[in-house]
């Protein structure tokens, strides 16, 4: 299991603005839900794996590629298999 910051953080860090309430978001790649279950985090996204650090309550998503499968903001489709890796879930940022 690989975990990286990603979002606003890096942008803040980017620019001189971080802070401690900066808000820190996290891919992980190479694991899977059981995994982070076992390991304390607490599960919230319905759509996608997302979950709760045990201690911080950061948000810790697992890597994902998307397809759109359909219309609106809903009509995805996702993989957040253990092979998905951090630049084909940074690829979809841009």
């Amino acid at each position: 299991m690989e975990i990286y910051l990603v979002g606003g953080a890096i942008r803040d860090q980017i620019l001189g603005i971080a802070s401690e309430t900066t808000e820190k978001d996290y891919v992980v790649v190479g694991s899977s839900p059981e995994e982070l279950l076992s390991l304390g985090y607490r599960q919230v996204g319905k759509e996608f794996p997302v979950f709760l650090h045990p201690e911080t309550h950061d948000e810790y998503a697992l890597a994902r590629i998307e397809r759109k499968v359909g219309a609106g903001y809903t009509g995805f489709a996702f993989d957040t298999s253990r092979t998905v890796t951090i630049e084909q879930d940074l690829s979809r940022r841009i």
